[in-house]
Formats: C-alpha cells, structure tokens, sequence
C-alpha cells in the first residue's frame, strides 16, 4: 500500500494528539489529558514556530512528525493563547497527582536542560499507526522532517529520547545522529541526540513508500 508525505496541517492536530497518546503512554504530556494534547498539536499547526509532516494513504493519517525551532517558545505561545482551555484539564490532573506540580516545574526548565544550538531544530515528536510500524512510514517522515529543516536554512536537529525507550533509541542512531548529553527530567534519564544536516543518507528523499 503507497502513503504520501504532506506538511503538517490544523486538520491534522487531533490525529496527531492521538498518536501521541497511544505511542507515549505515561509520558508527562500525555497524562495532563486528551485535552491538552489537541490543543498542543493545534498550536504547532498554527505556529511559525513549527512545522511538520504526516504520511497519508487513502486519506488517512498513519504517521506524523512535527518539530520547532525553539520549543519553550512554543509552550509560552499554547499559554498565552490556548491557557483558557488548559486550566480545568490541568487542575484535574494536578489533583489526582499532585506530583504533576514538580514536573510541570521542570517542563518550564526543559530548553535550558537541552540547550539547542543555533541553527538547530528539535523534533518533538515522530510516531506511525501501530498496525503500520515496520514499513518505513518512520524512516520517511523522519527525513521529511530532516529535509525541511535544512530548506528553512537550519543546519542540524536535535531532538530528546528516553533512555529506557530501547527502540527510539535504536531507531535514532540507526539514521546517524549523535548522542551529545545526557540530563534528568521527571525522574529518568533523557539523551539528547543531535544530526548535522550537512549529512546524507540514502534514504533521506524518501517520501512515498508501498
């Protein structure tokens, strides 16, 4: 079956909050509520700040990566403009786990904890479908992500990967990219990988796959 890659849309978010649901299950973001992550993926779809791809078959949504060029920006941007619709959902969260306070906490620390580079894009987030895992659905929007970058004139991405996560971590390296540190957030150990876009791959064009 073909798939195409397409920029990321606003008609996308709700898609995208879901897969982030079901491929980071009892990540932070994903336990401040369904809620929340629609309005985060609305926001990036909206932001300058922004941008990012899906892979579509048949109209479809089956992959999706988005990414920023400066991600503390973009949480102060869902604040300032989404914050009205967060604030219930939050507090929910909060109240059943107190423990949210701290790691709310800490999120505001995260760009100083990955201290990106000039030039550098972070990619935030790159999942597929369950069911289309293994098809190179991964692989292709991870190089659309990679190509887009250098096309707006960044010279590397970065991006952040649990240690305990085996597989991203294995996926990642397997495209190339350097690991540069490593920090604490939330309790685990976080790597931060990054990929100099003067780099090539033979498989960094590939936007369709069958």
């Amino acid at each position: 079956m073909a798939y195409e890659i397409i920029a990321y849309q606003p008609e996308h978010a709700a898609v995208a909050a879901e897969l982030h649901a079901a491929g980071q299950p009892g990540t932070f973001l994903t336990s401040l509520g369904p809620a929340f992550l629609r309005a985060l993926y609305e926001q990036m779809a909206e932001s300058a700040l922004c941008f990012g791809y899906v892979a579509v078959e048949s109209a479809e949504v089956v992959g999706v990566v988005t990414g920023a060029v400066d991600s503390g920006a973009v949480f102060k941007e869902l604040v300032l403009k989404r914050g009205h619709r967060l604030i219930l959902p939050v507090l929910g969260s909060v109240v059943r786990r107190p423990a949210q306070i701290a790691r709310i906490v800490q999120t505001l620390f995260y760009p100083s904890q990955i201290k990106p580079e000039p030039g550098e894009t972070e990619m935030l987030f790159l999942s597929s479908r369950e069911d289309r895992r293994g098809q190179g659905i991964g692989h292709a929007l991870y190089w659309a992500f990679c190509e887009g970058s250098r096309q707006r004139g960044y010279s590397q991405v970065g991006l952040s990967v649990d240690v305990s996560n085996a597989h991203a971590v294995r996926f990642h390296e397997r495209q190339g990219m350097h690991l540069v540190r490593e920090f604490r957030i939330y309790g685990r150990t976080f790597r931060w990988y990054v990929l100099p876009l003067t780099w090539e791959s033979p498989g960094h064009e590939t936007h369709q796959g069958s």
